[in-house]
């Protein structure tokens, strides 16, 4: 067997493994049928004041609802995550549900540093295919990169995977000339058992915007329940107009 052929064997192997290690993040992602929590989003910007929101946060599959409890003049706003590609928001002060256009999903979402695209990607697999960077006894590196055809917010993301969970301890974000403009770390986790196995989810989320001098918000993820049978109907425009 001639040296070429080799490493051509060798690179589908490790291409195979790696694409089978990111099927397992997003196995692990959606174990739960359902999730509901509070989070407390914290964003600082440097040469501004700190800024304050909260807000409840459903998940059921592919689907986010995002309704906000503060401050005074985000309550009410509402968003709605009905797949990757589908972002809806109500705007109390407009009346009326606006659809997120695509071509702004990768600007901020409600002034924090997690944008749009970050809150509605909730598997890999289907836009990404991932090679194997490095591996330790606790972490196994991932580089993904967009699969032809499919419209993403990042050129290229290294993820961090923990062998404990198969969930992402951190992803290092770059956009098309290879500059690493955003790095999110998921530390905190908390776990559940549901019917297909244990579910864990991150406490805490932080994202650092290296292109706005590290600017970040962390998201704290308080009064989470699993599999609390979040209703189908809370995933509509309807509920988007009326509230919870």
């Amino acid at each position: 067997m001639n040296a070429l052929l080799v490493s051509i064997l060798v690179n589908s192997a490790l291409a195979g493994t790696a694409d089978d290690t990111l099927k397992t993040v997003d196995e692990a992602l959606v174990r739960a049928t359902d999730t509901s929590s509070v989070m407390l989003a914290h964003t600082e910007v440097p040469g501004s004041s700190p800024k304050e929101t909260s807000f409840k946060l459903m998940v059921k599959g592919e689907q986010r609802f995002v309704d906000f409890l503060g401050p005074a003049d985000m309550k009410g706003t509402r968003v709605l995550v009905a797949s990757p590609t589908q972002m809806f928001v109500w705007l109390p002060a407009y009346n009326k549900v606006r659809r997120v256009a695509s071509h702004v999903k990768s600007q901020g979402f409600m002034g924090t540093m997690f944008s749009d695209a970050d809150m509605s990607t909730s598997q890999f697999t289907i836009f990404y295919q991932a090679d194997k960077l490095t591996e330790t006894a606790e972490l196994t590196t991932l580089k993904l990169t967009p699969k032809p055809d499919a419209k993403t917010a990042y050129a290229a993301i290294e993820m961090d995977v923990l062998k404990s969970n198969n969930l992402p301890a951190a992803l290092r974000y770059f956009d098309d000339s290879g500059q690493h403009v955003k790095t999110e770390t998921r530390t905190d986790y908390q776990c559940g058992e549901t019917p297909k196995g244990t579910y864990c989810t991150p406490g805490l989320f932080k994202m650092v915007d290296h292109t706005r001098k590290d600017a970040f918000t962390t998201l704290t993820q308080t009064e989470v329940v699993i599999n609390g049978g979040v209703a189908d109907d809370v995933f509509s425009q309807r509920t988007l107009q009326r509230g919870l």
